[in-house]
């Protein structure tokens, strides 16, 4: 099954790169999405470049044209093409927006979390590998516009006797601004992943967490960056996580964070995006 397809740009992708399969019985509008998504990872269509039609995918998979077109709405859900009418119009590849595709890892990562078995230590052991790489870089990449983003926090977090959902908020807000100022996309994006489960695994010992020590390591944290020094950024960043792990494992007693489920946790609700 060999044709051509031709891209909105007016360049043309063959099918030799976009092979078809035969699809199945049921669910044939889900299998058409599932192929095209998957050609689109592959990169055989670029961001702005015309999708085939639903005739033409109609005639490439042999269904009906209701069926083509329900595909196509389907992957349109996903937020990766976007249609537009007129002699011009079509399926076009959408460029991926950062904050959408972060939006859709949340809720994922959301629903693996309250549906898997990950444990309070998998997530404390994750944040600090991946939270070390960040301060280092964000001590050698940061910017004026950074420093700022991550003092702010810091600042506001002197107020000690702040409803505790607030200065749960501010924490998120410190420890998100070094992410972005790591200037890393992938990482942000982990970090991203490990900041979602923690009002959850906050919640077992937040009670028990001087504010003001905690502030203060923030601050020392914030100065280490802002000297451009990322051994001392990493220094103060450890200094932090092991009064978060003593603190913790105080209040577990005799629990072992390895044994704790985040499922098993109770919901907390969202605390606002920054």
């Amino acid at each position: 099954m060999q044709r051509t397809f031709f891209a909105g740009t007016g360049a043309s992708v063959s099918l030799s790169e976009f092979k078809a399969e035969q699809l199945g019985r049921r669910d044939a509008s889900g299998q058409i999405a599932r192929q095209l998504r998957k050609a689109i990872a592959s990169g055989v269509w670029k961001p702005g470049e015309r999708l085939p039609s639903e005739k033409e995918l109609a005639e490439t998979f042999d269904v009906a044209r209701a069926t083509a077109r329900e595909g196509l709405k389907l992957l349109s859900a996903t937020g990766m093409v976007s249609s537009s009418r007129g002699s011009n119009g079509g399926t076009f590849l959408s460029a991926p927006d950062p904050d959408e595709v972060a939006q859709q890892l949340s809720d994922s990562i959301q629903l693996w979390y309250r549906a898997g078995n990950v444990s309070i230590h998998d997530v404390d052991e994750a944040r600090w590998v991946l939270e070390m790489h960040c301060v280092d870089l964000a001590a050698r990449r940061r910017t004026d516009e950074d420093l700022a983003a991550i003092k702010k926090p810091v600042e506001q977090s002197r107020d000690f006797e702040m409803d505790i959902a607030d200065w749960l908020d501010l924490d998120l807000e410190f420890h998100t601004a070094i992410s972005k100022a790591a200037k890393n996309k992938i990482l942000e994006l982990a970090m991203t992943s490990v900041h979602l489960s923690r009002p959850a695994t906050n919640s077992v010992f937040v009670e028990f967490l001087d504010r003001e020590t905690v502030m203060k390591q923030h601050e020392a944290i914030y100065l280490a960056i802002e000297a451009s020094d990322p051994a001392q950024a990493q220094l103060a960043f450890q200094a932090h996580v092991s009064y978060l792990d003593d603190t913790r494992r105080d209040a577990l007693a005799e629990q072992n964070a390895a044994d704790i489920m985040v499922a098993s946790l109770p919901p907390v609700p969202h605390q606002k995006e920054h």
